[in-house]
């Protein structure tokens, strides 16, 4: 079976038509909508998922954003948020949509291409929860009418993208991405039961609005230490850097052997992130690695190797400044190699086995 190669998302291309020719000539199969940090400030991460969260301001001077709770935009727009989730029709969905410039060029490849999957992402609510301080700078997280309303605003993105991607092409299965970076510092093994269960929830929320909404959650996280908490949640994929991440992977914790034979996946971020090594690297290199996870995996879960190769994704994202167009089309291209390589490995294995 051929392997999946998922894009993260960034690209460092300012022209518009060259970010099309990317994703038409490498991405046909599965289709992203691009971040565009370096063409537009608003591109960035975090920011592109704040326009919708009523209250939020700018500091100027502080160089952070921040809720206003007292704010009069934040009190009446935000009950029609909580509304708006439990009454959805298309005429608000369109208020959620994203802020980006290319979404609109994604949907007409889709338009064109009628691909079977696409990709999309959203910062998690977690995470904007604890990036985002209220006017005294706590983090919203502790406030529980506010996490419920960036929660439910959170979810209405998602529909909406989820949404306009099928009123292009309604056969299309969108993979929606869950981008959580900040999860260790509200959750780690070892945390409180009601801690956990309160995260446990809020990510429930979200794998489960991709999936009634006819999409594939996928968590990623390059800072997760127990991913047993994507697993429980409801989440079919798993995103990690493997250089950084496999290790907490490998937990008695972790119910890896359940998830693999009940269908879960892993999309393996194994592509170098630093120009330099990305440079230095080959397709030998980095499959000689992905191989060494996979049998370290097989042994610790008693697993069967062809279980992993088989229900592997290949990741590729580009988020330091340091890349240029021509490194990032490099790390594409391998990823698209590597891909090939484990689609080899897994006929061989299954053959063997």
């Amino acid at each position: 079976m051929e392997i999946p190669v998922l894009h993260l998302g960034i690209l460092p291309h300012k022209n518009i038509n060259a970010v099309v020719d990317i994703v038409t000539k490498y991405f046909k199969d599965i289709p992203f909508w691009a971040q565009l940090p370096n063409y537009a400030p608003v591109e960035g991460q975090f920011q592109q998922y704040l326009t919708i969260i009523p209250g939020v301001k700018s500091d100027v001077l502080g160089k952070r954003c921040y809720l206003d709770t007292k704010s009069y935009l934040y009190r009446s727009r935000g009950v029609s948020v909580l509304k708006d989730f439990d009454d959805i029709n298309l005429a608000t969905l369109k208020s959620y949509r994203p802020n980006s410039v290319f979404f609109d060029y994604f949907l007409r490849i889709i338009d064109e291409q009628k691909p079977q999957y696409a990709k999309g992402q959203i910062m998690g609510a977690l995470s904007l929860g604890l990036l985002l301080r209220d006017d005294s700078g706590v983090p919203v997280i502790e406030n529980r009418k506010a996490m419920d309303i960036i929660l439910k605003a959170v979810c209405m993105q998602i529909i909406s993208q989820i949404c306009e991607m099928k009123t292009v092409y309604p056969a299309i299965t969108p993979y929606i991405f869950v981008e959580e970076p900040e999860i260790t510092k509200v959750c780690t093994i070892g945390t409180s039961t009601r801690t956990k269960k309160k995260v446990l929830g809020i990510l429930q929320t979200m794998a489960d609005t991709i999936k009634d909404n006819g999409g594939i959650p996928v968590f990623h996280s390059n800072h997760c230490l127990d991913w047993s908490l994507p697993i429980d949640a409801g989440f079919e994929v798993l995103s990690f850097n493997a250089e950084t991440q496999f290790v907490t992977i490998l937990n008695t914790n972790v119910k890896m052997d359940k998830f693999l034979n009940s269908g879960g996946r892993l999309a393996w971020g194994l592509i170098p992130s630093k120009p330099e090594d990305l440079l230095a690297s080959d397709s030998f290199v980095v499959f000689s690695k992905y191989m060494e996870c996979v049998m370290r995996m097989k042994n610790f879960y008693k697993l069967h190797k062809s279980l992993i190769l088989n229900h592997s994704i290949v990741t590729v994202g580009m988020n330091s400044e340091l890349f240029t167009e021509s490194i990032s089309e490099k790390a594409i291209v391998l990823a698209k190699t590597l891909s090939d390589r484990i689609s080899q490995e897994a006929a061989i294995a299954m053959q063997e086995e």
